[in-house]
């Protein structure tokens, strides 16, 4: 009896053992746990109460673990119809998990049943959804008139609500993550982008126009009040010389002969300022030019004696040429 007490206790060991394993289990904090009693739901482990806990031995309980954390799910490529009956060619995502075990086990029951019923719920709605916006909100050349986040926006809210309450899945996000166009309407794509550039460039051509004669009238508004400006000071300036002149024009008319003589000495300085020009004058018919050679001394000329009364002339009392060559190059003689 005493040499069976040490394999008693070791069978009991190892019973008790096999019975720890058989009514514990842990639960990790990336999963929710749903303990079933007689397949009916005992209670529901959430993340935060990972651990160790226990249970019935099985058939009594059975513990189904879900994974919580956050999965993808992509939709195949589907050709399909836009409100203006245009076709694009698209696959959509969604990004899930599970977040009511107790729900997902009784309408789902595995994981990998659970992207049957996304791409169910997310098809249907991207296909509903697309025939109410054109193809305008999906492809446009002006960023104004894009719908994506819109259309995104509706994409989710018709499907999150009832991923909910009939699978326990919560859908975290949902988009197009492919956008593709059939050849037919490639064309009729680019062609619209041609006419909304053609519209685009006749806009801004037109916006164009309009500011340059905006700046041409200004322009030219200005130039004429300055212009107005400046004539009326011009006048301002020839009527106040028109008064100065009427002095002089006075003075002259007592002095007749005064001016007489500059006249002459003004004309006389424009001829020879002219030149290319020899003149031959007489000087005794050319006042200002005969007093000048009445003034003039030569030295060194036989037929010139200086005398009291100043002016030279020769014994006959010829006239004198008196030459004027302000250019003295070969082609003015």
């Amino acid at each position: 009896m005493r040499k069976n007490v040490p394999a008693l206790l070791v069978a009991c060991i190892i019973l008790a053992v096999i019975l720890f394993m058989m009514c514990a289990f842990q639960v990790r904090f990336t999963e929710t746990a749903v303990v079933t009693r007689f397949d009916d739901v005992d209670r529901v482990i959430q993340p935060a109460g990972a651990g160790l806990h226990f249970k019935y031995p099985w058939p009594v309980d059975q513990v189904h673990r879900y994974d919580t954390r956050l999965r993808s799910f992509d939709t195949e490529f589907r050709q399909i119809g836009t409100e203006d009956q245009k076709t694009v060619v698209l696959t959509a995502y969604a990004t899930w998990r599970i977040s009511d075990g107790e729900r997902f086990l009784k309408a789902v029951g595995r994981e990998d049943a659970a992207a049957m019923k996304i791409r169910d719920l997310l098809e249907n709605r991207v296909s509903t959804v697309l025939r109410t916006h054109p193809l305008g909100h999906l492809v446009n050349i002006d960023p104004a008139e894009m719908r994506f986040a819109e259309i995104e926006s509706e994409f989710l809210s018709g499907i999150r609500d009832k991923a909910m309450e009939n699978y326990g899945i919560e859908i975290v996000s949902v988009g197009i993550q492919k956008l593709g166009i059939p050849e037919s309407v490639t064309k009729e794509v680019f062609t619209r982008m041609k006419e909304d550039r053609q519209k685009t460039i006749k806009e801004l051509t037109a916006e164009g126009l309009a500011k340059a004669q905006e700046i041409r009238s200004t322009a030219e508004e200005v130039a004429n009040k300055i212009i107005a400006r400046a004539e009326a000071y011009a006048k301002k300036i020839e009527s106040q010389g028109d008064a100065e002149a009427a002095k002089y024009y006075k003075m002259f008319a007592e002095h007749r002969e005064l001016a007489d003589f500059l006249k002459k000495i003004e004309t006389f300085l424009r001829i020879m300022e002219a030149g290319g020009v020899t003149l031959i004058l007489d000087a005794n018919q050319l006042e200002p030019f005969k007093l000048l050679m009445d003034a003039a001394v030569v030295p060194g000329r036989p037929d010139q004696t200086s005398s009291p009364g100043g002016p030279t002339s020769d014994a006959g009392g010829q006239k004198l040429e008196a030459a004027a060559r302000p250019n003295t190059n070969a082609k003015g003689e």
